[in-house]
């Protein structure tokens, strides 16, 4: 029996397709790491691990499939396992702060309501201010000739 087991996840075209993909992508780290000290990119080593680990974490929930498949596993305890190995969400794919992606460079939300009158009430607040250091100083504006 645990050789026709052993078979049926060998020969499963959702595993064999997940571990090649593990492979491909365990390839790619090991490329990426083998450079020089100076060379490796921290960054894109970072995501290469996290697909590694991904990679792995689906060949792992197929392999669990199989497995109810054939009777040996419930579907309750194919979710607990697959709970345990959550894939990984790459760190660099995170933005370092809200309102920021992976490069630094500002998102741009979209135009609501509540941010044009945000925008119009900063606009009235910045006039204010302007009048009141004018008036501080003593500056008086030209009077317009039309």
């Amino acid at each position: 029996m645990i050789s026709d087991l052993g078979d049926a996840i060998e020969h499963d075209p959702e595993v064999r397709q997940a571990r090649r993909i593990a492979d491909v992508a365990r390839t790619r780290l090991v490329a990426c790491m083998t450079g020089s000290q100076d060379v490796v990119d921290l960054t894109e080593a970072q995501r290469m691990l996290d697909a590694f680990r991904n990679a792995v974490a689906h060949a792992e929930e197929a392999e669990d499939l199989v497995l109810v498949h054939r009777g040996l596993l419930t579907s309750a305890e194919a979710d607990q396992r697959a709970a345990r190995r959550r894939p990984v969400r790459s760190r660099a794919a995170r933005p370092a702060r809200a309102g920021q992606d992976a490069g630094g460079a500002r998102r741009i939300g979209r135009l609501t309501v509540r941010r044009v009158i945000a925008g119009a009430v900063a606009l009235v607040a910045a006039a204010v201010v302007g009048v009141a250091v004018a008036r501080l100083l003593g500056v008086r504006p030209r009077l317009a000739r039309w």
